[in-house]
């Protein structure tokens, strides 16, 4: 008895073995990124958007997160969703609520905001957010082919379109990072808008972390339809884009005090925490 239990005592004071610990932290991260998800989608459904005008639409907002993402490089432990509001249909507004950790291990948490409307939107919520202009602008896509006559035929088409698309952001120590487009479209649209034949949202991301968005559209104008397409920010660096190795867009980095909790803008991050 008296060996058992000093076997016992002995098991107590050694320290876990590697793996457990491994183990554990797995876990309690799994339990904490399962919490942050209840709590963001519960959190995107106080937020209200209509389009701006006389004659204000109601956005509607898709109830599950398009994409669960993660970013490990910065050292910051980003993970976040992203939720989409639609006008007809056609993707409208992105919301990325996210969380990161800071160098003291305090957990910030901020809302980043994506217009992708023709129009100027307003939200409601939480934050007030009230661009003073349109999200994107859709330019007509050099020498595509004329949209196929299914759907699974435009798929098909948007997906050999996007795969033509480059991009990359600058960090801030003025290192280039190629940005990687997701072949699965994040939000695939068809009619509603009677402008609109097909569409779909790309994300351009850094490990699964949304850093531009790209739009390919099927717009229909004067009973024709011709493939469109557009670029959004959705991070504050400086980023670029070719297309067939043409450049086609590029933003400058935006300085944090222009950006960061401003309501009039149609890309900026709200600090929440």
């Amino acid at each position: 008895m008296l060996a058992c239990r000093k076997f016992i005592l002995l098991a107590a004071l050694l320290p876990l073995s590697p793996g457990f610990a491994s183990a554990q932290d797995d876990e309690q991260e799994a339990e904490a990124t399962k919490r942050y998800q209840a709590h963001a989608q519960a959190t995107a459904a106080l937020y209200e958007l209509k389009t701006a005008g006389e004659e204000p639409r109601q956005l509607k907002l898709r109830p599950e997160s398009l994409l669960r993402w993660t970013n490990p490089l910065g050292g910051n432990k980003a993970h976040g969703e992203l939720f989409l509001w639609t006008d007809r249909g056609r993707p409208a507004a992105v919301l990325s609520m996210y969380e990161w950790t800071d160098v003291k291990g305090i957990v910030h948490e901020h809302h980043e905001w994506c217009s992708l409307s023709l129009d100027r939107i307003a939200a409601a919520g939480p934050k007030v957010w009230e661009p003073k202009s349109a999200g994107i602008e859709l330019k007509p896509l050099p020498a595509a082919p004329p949209p196929a006559d299914t759907p699974v035929r435009r798929l098909r088409q948007m997906r050999d379109l996007g795969a033509g698309f480059a991009a990359e952001k600058t960090t801030r120590e003025e290192e280039k990072r190629e940005l990687r487009l997701l072949s699965q479209p994040a939000f695939r649209y068809e009619a509603g808008d009677p402008d609109v034949l097909d569409g779909a949202v790309f994300a351009l991301v850094e490990a699964t972390d949304p850093e531009a968005f790209l739009l390919l559209e099927a717009r229909v104008a004067d009973g024709k339809a011709a493939w469109h397409y557009g670029l959004a920010r959705m991070n504050s660096l400086p980023l670029a884009a070719s297309y067939q190795k043409q450049p086609v867009w590029e933003v400058p980095k935006v300085v944090g005090s222009q950006v960061y909790n401003r309501q009039d803008l149609p890309y900026t991050a709200f600090t929440i925490k």
